[in-house]
């Protein structure tokens, strides 16, 4: 055989890929190789520049769909390509800089104790190492989607931009954490992983915090699923910020580049930037609107004056939002994260007792930053670095009014990126590993069987 082909395996050893990867990629039309008589394949000069063009597209994050695209000659969206790109050595020269931190501490500590034990040795590896064969045990379970949960046998289903619900006659409700992304009122896509960081993250939250208030929590049977008390659940949403910071058109930050200082029953003073911190954090109530409907901002006196809340309603859980956020931004500091903000939901149950609903202190339903970026990131005017969906929720923005517009089609490299930033946002708010899913069975079919649990229930 001359020098200049190569059999698939010779190619797949000197590339770092593997022979089934080569046959993928001639499949999805990337390459084609050169057969023999006998029907062999081999790989020559312009097969191999081929296969080197399609690993330096995958190592930007672009899925094989999209690259499929380019060497179609679909034009690339190269801003948005370059940006993204950008984004990825940033995260990856952050990482690294938190990595360098804490072996360095990790040296002071042996320099002063003469000794390190085994499990901060091994706290230190896991916190400084992103492993390919972490992402790639990922990549292995990144079909596995749950789009809906949807079971006719069991009763009293609401469906939510998120969550799945059914409410059993005996006062439990069963809530199914699906993949969806919501924002801007509507869902715009599904995101690997997501209802299961949510729901392990929504746990630890619950379990951190379960001493300021009651939650609904009763069980957890499934990596996806929560069983809750039912609730009557207020029709005010409470949403607590530390910082001018939002994308959407109730946030502060929105109202304030509009030339609003009174808000929510608020006045902000005049001069403050993009993602400053507050004096003190504030509540800014909206209220709870119908699927497809716009969230209302509210006041103190507009809520008490509609009857939305009793008075002693309202303050009971007013207080209880600013005593958990508290707790929250007190826990992720100790993760070297920020809680910039969060919303919470509160109901009554059949007793009479007001409890946290929903979830708390997740990358849905909060905006982490990271906390050694953000000094720099704040002096030079640009947006923290982020362990939330305000990466899709910016990039749609930026190409359409979101509240009123068809959604573009968002790029699979941008919803793979953000399914890395949810399960690095679990491991980092939590300090637990992240169990992706396995390949199989599908995580539809796992999430149904549990559900058929509560069939008759």
């Amino acid at each position: 055989m001359s020098e200049r082909f190569l059999s698939p395996s010779e190619t797949a050893r000197r590339l770092g890929v593997g022979v089934r990867a080569l046959r993928l990629y001639e499949r999805r039309g990337l390459v084609c190789p050169t057969r023999t008589q006998a029907g062999w394949r081999l790989y020559g000069p312009n097969e191999i520049e081929r296969l080197h063009q399609v690993l330096t597209l995958k190592s930007l994050g672009l899925s094989l769909a999209r690259i499929t695209q380019l060497f179609g000659g679909r034009v690339a969206d190269l801003p948005a390509l370059l940006a993204l790109q950008e984004d990825v050595l940033t995260a990856r020269i952050n990482d690294l800089q938190r990595a360098r931190k804490s072996v360095q501490a990790a040296r002071t500590k042996v320099s002063r104790d003469r000794r390190l034990s085994l499990e901060d040795l091994v706290d230190l590896v896991r916190e400084t190492t992103m492993s390919t064969m972490d992402e790639a045990r990922l990549a292995a379970s990144a079909h596995q989607v749950l789009r809906e949960a949807i079971d006719p046998r069991l009763p009293g289903l609401y469906r939510g931009k998120v969550r799945d619900n059914y409410d059993l006659p005996d006062g439990r409700r069963i809530l199914v954490t699906s993949d969806r992304l919501s924002a801007f009122d509507r869902v715009l896509c599904c995101i690997p992983f997501k209802g299961q960081v949510l729901n392990g993250v929504a746990r630890w939250a619950f379990e951190q915090t379960a001493d300021l208030c009651p939650n609904h929590v009763l069980d957890y049977p499934d990596p996806n699923i929560v069983v809750g008390r039912r609730l009557e659940i207020l029709p005010v949403e409470i949403v607590v910020r530390g910082y001018l910071a939002g994308t959407t058109s109730t946030t502060i930050l929105t109202l304030y580049r509009a030339g609003r200082r009174q808000m929510y029953g608020q006045r902000l003073p005049d001069g403050l930037a993009d993602n400053q911190a507050l004096e003190t954090p504030i509540i800014t109530p909206t209220s709870k609107a119908a699927d497809g409907a716009h969230d209302e901002p509210l006041t103190t006196d507009e809520i008490l004056a509609r009857g939305l809340l009793s008075e002693a309603q309202w303050r009971q859980v007013s207080e209880a939002a600013l005593a958990l956020f508290a707790r929250g931004q007190a826990l992720a500091a100790e993760r070297g994260l920020i809680l910039a903000d969060t919303k919470y939901e509160f109901g009554v149950d059949a007793e009479g007792t007001i409890r946290l609903a929903d979830e708390i202190h997740t990358p849905d339903s909060s905006r982490y930053w990271r906390a050694d970026t953000y000094p720099q990131r704040l002096a030079a005017g640009e947006r923290p670095d982020s362990f939330d969906k305000d990466v899709i929720r910016a990039w749609v923005a930026a190409r359409c009014d979101p509240y009123n517009d068809d959604i573009p089609e968002i790029p699979p490299e941008l919803i793979w990126k953000t399914a890395l930033t949810y399960v690095e946002a679990h491991e980092r708010i939590t300090g637990r590993a992240f169990e992706p899913p396995r390949p199989a069975p599908r995580v539809h079919e796992r999430v149904l069987a549990a559900l058929g649990n509560f069939h008759g229930g």
